[in-house]
C-alpha cells in the first residue's frame, strides 16, 4: 500500500486524478492530498483532495510517493530540484500500451491509450498524455510533456524539458533539442536546435 501526494493543483493535476483515482480504488493505495503554491486551487472545482500546503519545503513522510501533476517542463524541473530527496512514483494507466522492451524512468506519468513502442525510452518525469505515442527506438527526454495525440515517430530523440502541444508530430530519425516548444498540430520535418519554438505544418520556427 502506498500513499501518494499529487504535485500541482492545476488542470493537468486534475486530469491525472481522473486517470488514476478509479484505478487505485480498492487497492489500499491512494492519494492523501496534494501540494501547490496556490491557496487550495482545486477547491473551486469541488475536489475534496486535501491541500497539504506549498510545494517549496514540503517534506513527504516515510512511504509517501509523489505524483507529478505539473505540465510545464521548466516547472517540473524546478520542482524536482526543490524536492530532490523525494520519491516520484511512476504511474502507468492500465489502458496504456507499453512494449516489454520499452524503458520507463522514475516519475513518468503515462495516461490512458498512450502507446510506447519497442525499445522506446520515456525519461524521468515525462508526462505522456492520453493517446500520445513514443515510437520504436525513440526517446522522450527528462521532464518533457507530451500532450494528447502527440506522435514521436521511430528513432526520434528529444532533449530535456520540451513541451509538445496536442497532436504535434515529429517525423522519424529527427532530433529535438532541450527546452523546445512544439505547438499543437505542428509537423516537425527537420532537426530542431535547443530553445526553439515551432508551430504549423510543416513546422516553422518563431
Amino acid at each position: 500500500m502506498t500513499d501518494f501526494v499529487l504535485v500541482g493543483g492545476g488542470g493537468l493535476a486534475r486530469e491525472v486524478l481522473d486517470w488514476f483515482l478509479p484505478v487505485l480504488e480498492g487497492s489500499g493505495s491512494g492519494f492523501v492530498g496534494y501540494v501547490d503554491d496556490g491557496d487550495d486551487p482545486m477547491a473551486v472545482f469541488g475536489h475534496r483532495l486535501k491541500h497539504l500546503g506549498p510545494i517549496q519545503g514540503f517534506a513527504p513522510g516515510p512511504g509517501v510517493e509523489l505524483v507529478m501533476g505539473i505540465g510545464a517542463p521548466a516547472g517540473k524541473a524546478a520542482v524536482a530540484a526543490a524536492l530532490k530527496d523525494a520519491v516520484f512514483a511512476t504511474m502507468i494507466h492500465p489502458k496504456a500500451w507499453i512494449s516489454a522492451s520499452a524503458r520507463i524512468d522514475a516519475g513518468a506519468v503515462i495516461g490512458p491509450f498512450a502507446h510506447t513502442s519497442a525499445d522506446a525510452h520515456v525519461g524521468e518525469l515525462v508526462m505522456q498524455g492520453a493517446f500520445a505515442g513514443v515510437g520504436h527506438d525513440a526517446t522522450a527526454g527528462r521532464c518533457c510533456s507530451l500532450s494528447g495525440y502527440v506522435d514521436l515517430m521511430g528513432w526520434v530523440k528529444t532533449g530535456e524539458a520540451c513541451l509538445f502541444g496536442s497532436g504535434a508530430r515529429v517525423l522519424p530519425r529527427l532530433t529535438v533539442g532541450d527546452r523546445c516548444t512544439i505547438g499543437a498540430g505542428a509537423v516537425v520535418m527537420r532537426n530542431v536546435p535547443n530553445d526553439a519554438t515551432l508551430y504549423a505544418a510543416p513546422a516553422k520556427r518563431l
